[in-house]
């Protein structure tokens, strides 16, 4: 586990025995940032215990951890306090939890998925919310909690941190990133980030043969959806679909072969038939249509397809020029694609189309660079 502490002095800190624990029973690839403060536009200031994080499975989970005076007797949903033994009631933290999700869920969204998960859809964000308290016993009295669950062991805790899954997971597109969304999120949850947790993240993670295996099958699934491309470029250009001759109706006779009578002398050679070049928008509306085909009404659906088709842009050296990759051309392609469903390329993307083509450019290891005198165009290095 790689554990971001507060960066407040005066916050109050986890036990180091827990934090310790915690640190035997997860790996690195979860977070672990601990006495957040979390401040979201329209939402009250969330003081919040720990936000775990696990980069591998992309879940996220919110965890209040509590300690009671006395064994927790009763543990309810929201709406009624919690009793302890011998009749004392206190206040209930899954309502506090509850809260905290809110805050947290509506900072993420407006301050880490544009920037570092662009093609993800913040609608889909899931929070897992959970409440922690070492007096809560198997003679405890659980009832039926809609969002969350109560713990009361730390390994049970932690093995689902570990294990959970989400149909939507928050997953980096690579390795590389993790410094950044790091430094990014204990900037926005107050934590810190220790220089042993930098010198861990640093480190590109080891993934043996099977990563270079995975990377060679990748290549060749490329290597496919090029040579699928070029097809598709290759009938544009032709302006029309050779269609195969249709064999004889049955019961016909075969039309005899007729010798094709010799040119004239005089007659002219005929012109060498050549393929018309694709114009700038004839390469780009083919890479926009083709990624295109298929794509249901959804907006990850839209989304997923405009990255496709920017990849594929990306990737075609007759569009890059000597003025660059025009994205105001990609922009009036791509359009109409979406403006049914969507109204427009940047409500889909969550964020201008210039600035969602360069945050697609970087993830994909190029160096974006404006265009003197032409602000819509980016040339790529």
């Amino acid at each position: 586990m790689l554990h971001f502490p507060s960066a407040n002095s005066a916050a109050h800190r986890p036990s180091p025995r827990d934090v310790a624990r915690l640190e035997e029973l997860l790996d690195d690839d979860v977070w672990a940032f601990s006495n957040c403060r979390v401040d979201a536009p329209g939402k009250p200031v969330a003081e919040v215990d720990w936000i775990f994080y696990d980069v591998r499975q992309g879940t996220i989970m919110v965890s209040e951890w509590k300690g009671f005076p006395q064994r927790v007797a009763l543990a309810t949903d929201t709406g009624t306090p919690w009793l302890l033994e011998g009749g004392m009631a206190v206040p209930n933290p899954i309502e506090q939890v509850s809260r905290q999700l809110d805050a947290v869920r509506a900072a993420l969204r407006g301050g880490i998925l544009p920037q570092h998960f662009p093609a993800f859809d913040a609608l889909q964000l899931r929070i897992v919310q959970s409440v922690y308290s070492p007096q809560v016993d198997r003679s405890t009295t659980i009832e039926r909690i809609r969002w969350g669950k109560v713990y009361g062991d730390l390994p049970e805790l932690a093995a689902v941190i570990a294990n959970s899954s989400s149909p939507a997971p928050l997953l980096l597109p690579d390795d590389g990133a993790r410094l950044a969304l790091a430094g990014a999120l204990c900037a926005l949850f107050r934590t810190t980030l220790p220089p042993e947790a930098e010198t861990r993240l640093s480190v590109a993670p080891k993934g043996g043969d099977s990563d270079v295996v995975l990377r060679i099958s990748a290549i060749h699934r490329q290597i496919a959806e090029l040579h699928a491309e070029l097809a598709d470029l290759i009938i544009i250009a032709a302006g029309a679909v050779t269609k195969p001759a249709q064999p004889p109706a049955v019961g016909t006779a075969p039309r005899a072969a007729v010798k094709d009578a010799p040119p004239k002398a005089n007659a002219a050679p005929a012109a060498a038939s050549k393929t018309p070049a694709l114009t700038e928008y004839q390469r780009m509306q083919a890479h926009l249509t083709r990624s295109f085909q298929g794509v249901n009404g959804s907006a990850a659906a839209a989304t997923k397809a405009l990255e496709q088709a920017w990849r594929s842009v990306l990737g075609d050296p007759l569009l890059h020029g000597e003025s660059g990759i025009s994205v105001s051309l990609f922009g009036n392609v791509g359009t109409p694609l979406v403006k049914e469903h969507h109204g427009s390329l940047p409500k889909v993307l969550g964020m201008p189309l210039r600035k969602w083509c360069v945050l697609q450019a970087e993830a994909a290891g190029l160096e974006p660079r404006d265009v003197p005198g032409k602000p819509s165009n980016l040339r790529l290095r």
